[in-house]
């Protein structure tokens, strides 16, 4: 099982977890690796960013593969502090994956 932290201050809460620190650097890995089975979401990045382009990112990968991207088994949360940002996650990642199930 694979598992995604991103947060570009804080550190992951065990070692079972890779650590990217932006958007670019997600990409790159999900790229290389696949898409994990768990990620963690932080929502405010480094520069003002935010983590939506990512997500953004893996819907479209996941659609363009017929749902097929994203494992039938994966697994998000926020570990946000930001409880606007949370919520756009929820609502744009989770909602796309509900979609998908049926």
């Amino acid at each position: 099982m694979t598992k995604l932290y991103i947060d570009d201050m804080r550190r992951p809460p065990d070692a079972s977890w890779d650590l990217v620190h932006d958007t670019a650097e997600a990409i790159e890995y999900v790229s290389k690796n696949g898409c994990p089975d768990e990620i963690s979401f932080d929502f405010c990045l480094k520069n003002g960013l935010t983590i939506m382009p990512f997500i953004e990112w893996l819907i479209e990968e996941d659609k363009k593969s017929d749902g097929n991207f994203i494992p039938k088994n994966f697994c998000f949360d926020s570990h946000s502090s930001s409880i606007v940002g949370t919520s756009q996650i929820l609502h744009v990642f989770g909602g796309y994956l509900k979609k998908r199930q049926k």
